[in-house]
């Protein structure tokens, strides 16, 4: 199960997909000198992309459900546990939240309301 500082906030659903971002590197070349000389500049972090599905049983509780979510863009870096059983620290979400344009529909449990989602890894 994902969840983000000890919680699971994503809903129903959950597709979860990692990508490192490219490190950092200074190539360098020198006038006479055949090749080229790389140095490693350390990595840049992270990028998670989450879809999933956040259900209500009323729109109100789905409201609700979207409302945690969103209070998580705050600046503060927290843990993000990947569904792997991964523990990734320095996890922050900016905001990063598209709900599918349809917005919610019924169900015969509730409302649900499909969405897409960005967290950052500091490192």
């Amino acid at each position: 199960m994902i969840t983000y500082d000890g919680s699971n906030i994503f809903g129903a659903a959950v597709r979860f997909q990692h990508l490192p971002h490219p490190s950092a590197q200074q190539v360098n070349s020198f006038f006479g000198v055949s090749g080229t000389q790389s140095l490693y500049g350390g990595a840049r972090g992270r990028m998670f992309l989450i879809q999933g599905i956040l259900i209500g049983s009323s729109i109100q509780e789905l409201n609700a459900a979207e409302s945690v979510f969103q209070n998580y863009a705050d600046g503060i870096a927290r843990t993000l546990v990947d569904p792997r059983g991964r523990t990734w620290p320095n996890v922050i979400f900016r905001g990063e939240f598209t709900p599918d344009p349809r917005g919610p529909y019924p169900t015969t449990a509730g409302w649900a309301l499909p969405y897409r989602a960005v967290f950052h890894g500091l490192t």
